[in-house]
């Protein structure tokens, strides 16, 4: 996955002025072909490819801050090594980041590929995103208001370097440690609050691998498992920025449930092998913790949660079955 990133960066520096971008890759102790591949682009990059090794698995947050720290740019694209750039995407967000010398950074839009059916691309749910038309943010509330869901993907974000290592010397490590599996939200957050000058870039530029199984296969609870602790990650990040009971925390949490926790999303997710009765039982607690002020959550999510999962499939095929013999008017 790391060589296929890579090249879909290289591929487009033909294109670029000489010297405008490095590659600083951060291997957190991996025990596959990651040393091979960068050696191998080394021989093509030169200095322009900057890697560091941990010895051993430090975790996300320091390999994430490792990275951030091997550059010298400007600003950082915060890139997982899962994920790939859009043809001419560097382009665009060169000439995004352009539009304002004062600019803190950016969040891309993104296209999501499966590689068991890479011809099918799925855009996300227009519900989630900005305003047509909306590119530029210089309110803080406003960023959040919009940006907030969109953020949490890692992949999609360009931050002006010097105002991260602030934010991060600012927060200390127990801040960013209170991120979880999102540790780069407290950090854009703060910075965000410093200096509120964002843009949207409305054109996917990123190329997101969904149906990726080692993220989720890493909790042996499978994908229920994630759900709830991220879910909880969210929330609890959004509810030491926003406050709890804040118009702008519950905004976040109902695009949250829009993606992970809508009625489809639960079936699938309450059907799939290895689900039992206690994950079942945690599931509905967790997401009541996290979505209890959303009406939609009670009408549409509450009628899936409360199913034991061995009968979410008899009665979904159910509903289908009277709806099939209902005459249409």
């Amino acid at each position: 996955m790391l060589d296929r990133a890579l090249r879909s960066i290289v591929g487009q520096l033909p294109d670029l002025p000489p010297g405008v971008l490095e590659i600083c890759v951060s291997d957190n102790g991996s025990c596959d072909a990651t040393q091979s591949v960068l050696a191998r682009h080394g021989e093509n990059l030169g200095q322009a490819l900057v890697t560091f090794r941990f010895e051993e698995n430090r975790g996300f947050t320091p390999n994430l801050l490792k990275a951030v720290e091997l550059a010298q740019g400007e600003f950082c694209w915060l890139m997982g090594s899962d994920d790939e750039v859009e043809a001419g995407g560097i382009a665009i967000v060169l000439a995004a980041l352009d539009t304002d010398p004062e600019l803190s950074g950016l969040t891309l839009n993104r296209r999501n590929i499966d590689d068991g059916h890479p011809d099918e691309v799925l855009l996300d749910d227009p519900r989630v995103l900005p305003p047509a038309g909306r590119t530029s943010y210089t309110d803080a509330q406003e960023i959040f208001a919009e940006l907030a869901m969109l953020q949490d993907y890692i992949s999609t974000q360009v931050v002006r370097r010097d105002r991260w290592v602030a934010a991060v010397a600012d927060l200390g490590p127990r801040g960013i440690a209170a991120g979880r599996n999102f540790p780069h939200l407290p950090i854009l957050g703060s910075v965000i609050r410093r200096n509120p000058r964002w843009r949207w870039v409305a054109e996917p530029v990123v190329r997101h691998r969904i149906g990726l199984t080692s993220v989720v296969d890493t909790f042996d609870g499978g994908l229920a498992e994630y759900t709830m602790i991220v879910t909880s990650d969210r929330a609890r990040i959004w509810r030491a920025m926003f406050g709890g009971r804040s118009a702008l925390y519950r905004s976040a949490m109902g695009s949250i449930w829009l993606v992970q926790a809508h009625p489809a999303m639960l079936a699938h997710l309450k059907q799939l092998p290895g689900q039992t009765v206690s994950l079942d039982f945690r599931l509905l607690v967790c997401l009541i913790r996290c979505y209890w002020f959303l009406p939609a959550f009670w009408a549409l999510s509450m009628p899936i949660l409360v199913l034991p999962h061995r009968l979410v499939g008899p009665v979904l095929d159910g509903v289908r079955a009277v709806k099939a013999r209902v005459p249409r008017s």
